[in-house]
């Protein structure tokens, strides 16, 4: 029985080895301007530069944010608003222990090794410029990259409901 069960191990290591597959030098070169792109977005938020934050993303953007229903895309000029609101509304903005993935971004059978595909982790720091309260929350977004090297589909979560409750010191961690 132990050997069946090594053997059936060995088969399924084998089989499992056989099917990674190393991206491209190409691969890894889009993937890497990407992610330069997206901290060009950090950037320009550190920088109170909404044009810079907003210069990844192409015109025809479809965005669902964390606040939209589901399956609800708003467009670049909500996004650009909402960036404006933050640039103005706070201090000190920060994107820290930023994580970035490549390739499939969804969990269905059909798989893509895509680097136009990008999962960013992270969490986004500021400041309250009335109270001096540091707020900060957990964050994931996914872009998608078109062939000019702009966002064309963009969506990102977080807990947009404990800002305010950071700020008033009511915020229970």
């Amino acid at each position: 029985m132990k050997k069946i069960f090594l053997s059936i191990l060995m088969l399924s290591l084998m089989y499992n080895c056989d099917n990674n597959s190393v991206p491209s030098a190409e691969d890894i070169a889009t993937f890497n301007k990407n992610v330069e792109s997206w901290k060009d977005v950090v950037s320009g938020f550190g920088s109170e530069d909404p044009e810079k934050v907003m210069s990844i993303f192409a015109d025809s953007l479809k965005w669902n944010n964390p606040e939209a229903v589901m399956n609800v895309n708003k467009s670049k000029e909500d996004l650009t608003a909402a960036v404006n609101f933050y640039i103005s509304t706070f201090d000190n903005i920060k994107f820290t222990e930023d994580v970035y993935y490549g390739g499939s971004l969804y969990s269905t059978e059909e798989t893509s090794a895509s680097p136009n595909g990008l999962r960013i982790y992270g969490n986004w720091v500021f400041n309250d410029p009335e109270t001096g309260v540091e707020v900060s929350y957990k964050w994931m977004g996914v872009a998608q990259f078109n062939e000019d090297g702009k966002v064309h589909n963009f969506a990102d979560w977080f807990d947009v409901s404990s800002i305010p409750s950071q700020i008033a010191g009511t915020y229970q961690r």
